[in-house]
């Protein structure tokens, strides 16, 4: 009787001893592997945009930024204005100053090298795969390892994330979510150590990711959500954590205000950037919007053809009758009520719905009013819902019977059958991804590649035919293919076609005649743009040039001082006005003036010569030689005769 009590004692011993080991080795999983992979298949698929160089964006962010371009010196001025402030002089709602600072730092070390940035741009995206998967690990441990290794790899070869990681302003978009996601991390930390440190740093990240992007704040709903459908962290804890957030929040908005104040996106906003802007009645323009939603579940599933713009009027103004705004509707609405049924439940599918609905509220236009109508960018973060969705339903049709947390090797993983069923989607999306990519290598692929996907696109077509006009018709500042230039009027006519009031557009057809020596064709168009858009310096620079050329320098002056004062961070501007100065003798004031365009673009080597031509009229030796010297150092041919 002893001997049986003694061997049920041992047995039960031994169990409880096998438990523990179990357990133990559990903690020992090397994930490390799947880091690598990740990270290399991430970095891989985005490797052919390394030698790209500035598109789109990346001009008004970095090329022709004077404030990121003044490298470690931009930095407090990058702290305390507006997104756009070291490019144009209009107001500006956005705040974004993190990847800014990035740029000046890169720009700092490496000018002018857009090798660097992409590269950046690839690595941290990687990154964020890599931290999606430990945060998918933490947060379905009730799963296998499968189901987060295949939601990744999904993520990371999606081909609707290329104009992210494909244009490096967009690179906002990545730090935002991988801020985000640390967050998270940071605070599971947190929970179990109960360290005030880590509850720290994740309230920092927190704060960084909103200074990444204002889309941000949606992680405010979308962590505590996190931590109740997974039980992470219990709720009074989820509460107190919720609260804390305010804080970076609250700090965020502090910052904001006092860089632009309080900007209204509806009064910023046109119809050639937000086709809903153009929308009769509050009924057409949520039925549209509601019809883009389901443009963007579209795009998730059939993610081709992929096109860098769909605003007016590529996407028509729609009524309660459009059979794609019933769709789109009636997609929805299930959804939503899946989500509500489930959420009681805690069932994962839940979880992915209302991901997906709060990461794309703000970017919704129901709610407010954004700088576009549709971006394929703006699915960056919500696709993670539904690539994790797909990843569920691949597990879920490969009858995958593999136990949460089960010792594997990385090889047993990667050779199973659910991944090897995902290859089915991965294959095909890493091609779409590398095919997508090479169209972002310049402004003009892109748009080459564009234009037949967006024909009806007023900005698509004004911006193929800037493309055409600088790319095909000139170079180095002469006319050397003049077909381009009546190439660029077809577009810029079909722009303005389109839309009738698309001042830009008739302020290029003013230049492409300019460059076709047909100065009073390109006057009346000039013309005709100030009518739609008083006030506009390019167009009275533009103007000036005319008069200057034609020997009316009072007339160009007159100009000149226009477009300073419309827009007193002008280079050009300030330039042009500089050489009207002193062809007219006013050499004190060309010198002001030639000072003020190194301010705003102080690479301009033409500058620098015309102000020690300057200093020459008026017999300064010294100073003339040195900025001659600095002429010559930035553009030797300068010194030819």
């Amino acid at each position: 009787m002893k001997k049986n009590k003694d061997r049920k004692f041992h047995n039960k011993q031994s169990s409880q001893n096998n438990l523990t080991k179990k357990l133990s080795n559990e903690k020992k999983i090397n994930y490390l592997p799947y880091y690598i992979i990740i990270f290399v298949v991430a970095f891989l698929a985005y490797a052919n945009t390394l030698t790209h160089g500035y598109v789109l964006d990346d001009y008004s962010v970095i090329k022709e930024n004077y404030v990121v371009k003044k490298g470690f010196e931009g930095i407090p001025t990058i702290l305390k204005t507006g997104y756009r402030f070291g490019y144009w002089n209009s107001p500006d709602n956005l705040y974004r100053p993190l990847s800014l600072i990035m740029f000046a730092v890169e720009w700092q070390l490496f000018p002018d090298k857009p090798f660097v940035s992409h590269l950046m741009n690839v690595i941290l995206f990687a990154l964020l795969c890599v931290f999606l998967f430990k945060w998918l690990l933490i947060f379905l441990k009730d799963y296998s390892i499968h189901f987060a290794f295949i939601a990744v790899l999904l993520y990371a070869l999606h081909p609707i994330h290329t104009e992210v990681v494909a244009n490096i302003k967009s690179r906002d978009e990545i730090l935002a979510f991988l801020f985000a996601i640390i967050t998270m991390i940071l605070f599971v930390r947190y929970h179990h150590t109960s360290k005030w440190y880590w509850l720290v740093s994740a309230l920092f990240s927190f704060l960084l990711a909103l200074l990444s992007k204002e889309s941000a704040i949606t992680f405010l709903a979308i962590i505590p959500l996190s931590f109740y459908f997974f039980k992470i962290i219990p709720n009074q804890r989820n509460v107190f954590i919720t609260v804390l957030m305010l804080v970076p929040v609250l700090l965020f908005f502090a910052m904001r205000h006092r860089a632009i104040g309080h900007q209204l996106h509806l009064d910023e906003t046109s119809m050639i950037d937000n086709l809903l802007v153009a929308a009769p009645d509050f009924i057409s323009r949520y039925a549209t919007a509601i019809k883009i939603l389901g443009l963007y579940l579209w795009k998730l599933v059939v993610p081709y053809p992929l096109a860098c713009d769909y605003s007016y009027n590529q996407i028509p103004i729609v009524g309660l009758t459009n059979i794609y705004f019933i769709i789109s509707f009636i997609v929805h609405l299930l959804l939503f009520t899946l989500a509500i049924y489930w959420f009681k439940k805690r069932h994962l599918l839940s979880f992915l719905i209302l991901f997906y609905f709060i990461s794309m509220s703000i970017n919704s236009n129901l709610l407010i009013l954004i700088g576009t109508s549709f971006g394929e960018r703006l699915l960056f973060v919500p696709s993670f819902a539904y690539t994790t969705f797909i990843s569920f339903v691949l597990i879920k049709f490969s009858k995958h019977t593999i136990l949460p947390n089960s010792i594997l090797s990385a090889y047993k993983v990667i050779f199973s059958k659910p991944v090897f069923l995902s290859l089915i989607i991965l294959v095909p999306y890493l091609f779409l991804t590398i095919s997508r990519n090479k169209d972002w290598k310049s402004s003009l692929s892109l748009y080459e590649a564009d234009i037949r996907k967006s024909p009806n696109s007023a900005h698509m077509n004004y911006y193929y035919g800037l493309e055409l006009m600088k790319e095909r018709a000139m170079k180095d500042g002469k006319v050397v293919n003049p077909s381009y230039l009546d190439s660029a009027i077809f577009y810029f006519t079909k722009a303005k076609q389109i839309i009738p009031t698309y001042a830009d557009a008739y302020d290029q057809i003013g230049l492409a005649y300019f460059r076709k020596n047909d100065w009073d064709k390109a006057l009346a168009y000039y013309d005709t743009c100030l009518t739609l858009a008083p006030g506009k310096p390019i167009t009275y620079s533009n103007m000036g040039v005319i008069y200057f050329q034609r020997q009316q320098y009072d007339k160009a002056l007159e100009l000149y001082e226009k477009v300073v004062r419309y827009d007193p961070k002008f280079a050009d501007g300030w330039f042009n006005l500089g050489s009207t100065y002193g062809t007219l003798g006013r050499f004190n004031d060309a010198i002001y003036a030639f000072k003020k365009c190194l301010e705003f673009n102080p690479e301009k080597a033409e500058a620098y010569y015309f102000l020690g031509i300057t200093y020459q009229n008026l017999k300064d030796e010294t100073n003339a030689q040195f900025y001659l010297n600095k002429a010559y150092e930035l553009n030797p041919n300068l010194k030819k005769p």
